[in-house]
């Protein structure tokens, strides 16, 4: 029989076999699974909780553990952390329950041997509470990366990204909101939606909402294509483009679609919006989506890169170059992203992102203006990107925010970036900047 801790271990080992993302192991284990809305919730808890704090919970179990944790088998090693998990972070389940599940789980997969050995390290864990916080607090003065490394749950290297752009009492302040979980946004695809409850409209942008949770009357307005799930900072960017009627607009790394059918929302009957991603999956969807909806410009997918673009396509007005990069923004939506990703490709993915930024110029009308976006937090892929494309190319300046819309002063710097992050906005972190290429 499937239980929230079968389902939360099979998606785990999934994650751990075969590089699986999170989201969509979790989402097609819920689908095929019939489990009510309580053990629904604690499934995708113990995923997403276990993964976000997998360093913190190894660091207290290795105390309580004689070999490497990467020694013991698969099945054992999830259950321990999943059980830890709940242990350290979690107070719903009494612990003598959750242990006794653990255990059983260890014991089906390993036999009794096994699962005495487990029984052990979590009956000595409930004797020793005393060594559950998995970081020393010395360390915050003498080693601030280890510190919020382990205190939060994040390899030191992003740790000292975090430090270097922001000092300790921010980075400490960004740490930890990215070890929670993101809220559900939503955006209204349809007027006059009869919203359900729990589900509210937010004062900026126009047409996003958000959600306490996941409902079966929220579904079906999903599967009405009259709401669609999109991160808060998705749809700002989308609305940070200034698109407008009259206008030819690309949207140069379109992926799923989500910003191109608010950008083609904002265009009118006769304009051209052209959407192009090399992915044939991606398009697909993002086609069956336009097929469902009444959208007035004429909307072109292409599969292709945008170096690969073809020139009938001509130049436009506005482009978006959504670029590829670390994800480390989403870090709360991908927790596996932060034990996923290196410095390395940081500085491959900023070289990609240029390489963009360039061929991109390249098909921008006079006095048009580009759009860059990155869903991270590094200085290389954001305000240092910015940089380096304004001195490179002499005719472009920084373009001023968009003349419609509202209030954009909670959502970006002094240079007018948009710059956002899970505790100032309980988005994911994204960055963008505006520049335009002048006419003379």
């Amino acid at each position: 029989m499937t239980t929230a801790r079968t389902l939360a271990l099979e998606v785990l080992s999934r994650i751990e076999q075969d590089d699986a993302y999170s989201h969509i192991a979790l989402s097609n284990q819920l689908a095929s699974a019939e489990l009510d809305m309580r053990d629904r919730a604690l499934a995708t808890e113990l995923v997403y909780g276990t993964l976000a704090r997998q360093r913190s919970i190894d660091t207290v179990l290795s105390r309580f553990v004689s070999r490497k944790l990467d020694r013991l088998d698969m099945p054992v090693r999830l259950n321990l952390r999943m059980a830890a998990y709940q242990l350290i972070y979690l107070d719903r389940i009494p612990a003598h329950a959750l242990v006794n599940d653990a255990v059983k789980l260890v014991k089906r997969a390993c036999g009794q041997r096994t699962a005495g050995f487990a029984n052990a390290v979590l009956r000595n864990m409930l004797r020793s509470k005393h060594k559950w916080a998995p970081f020393v607090e010395s360390d915050r003065t003498h080693n601030p990366a280890r510190y919020l490394g382990l205190k939060h749950s994040l390899p030191d290297w992003i740790a000292s990204r975090l430090l270097d752009r922001h000092g300790l009492q921010r980075a400490e302040e960004l740490a930890e909101a990215f070890a929670g979980r993101p809220p559900l946004y939503l955006r209204e695809l349809a007027n006059g939606v009869e919203l359900p409850e729990g589900v509210r409209r937010l004062d900026a942008p126009p047409g996003a909402l958000r959600a306490e949770s996941s409902s079966p009357e929220l579904r079906s307005l999903l599967e009405a294509h009259r709401l669609t799930i999109q991160d808060l900072g998705s749809q700002l960017i989308a609305h940070y483009c200034g698109a407008h009627a009259g206008q030819r607009v690309l949207d140069a790394c379109c992926g799923l679609g989500g910003k191109s059918l608010l950008l083609a929302s904002q265009l009118a009957t006769g304009d051209t919006l052209v959407a192009c991603d090399p992915l044939p999956s991606k398009l697909e969807m993002l086609a069956n989506t336009l097929a469902a909806l009444p959208i007035e410009p004429t909307v072109v997918l292409r599969q292709t890169t945008l170096q690969q673009l073809p020139a009938a396509d001509g130049n436009f007005d506005v482009i978006l170059v959504d670029a590829p990069c670390s994800g480390l923004g989403v870090i709360r939506r991908h927790p596996e992203t932060r034990w996923r990703r290196s410095p390395a490709d940081v500085d491959s993915l900023a070289e990609l992102q240029t390489e963009l930024l360039d061929h991109a110029l390249q098909r921008l009308n006079p006095g048009g203006t580009l759009i860059y976006s990155v869903c991270t937090f590094t200085r290389e892929e954001g305000p240092q990107q910015i940089e380096r494309l304004l001195k490179r190319h002499p005719r472009l300046e920084r373009a001023p925010l968009p003349e419609r819309g509202f209030d954009w002063s909670p959502f970006v710097n002094e240079r007018q970036e948009l710059d956002l992050n899970p505790h100032d906005h309980d988005c994911d972190a994204f960055f963008a900047a505006r520049v335009r290429l002048r006419s003379t």
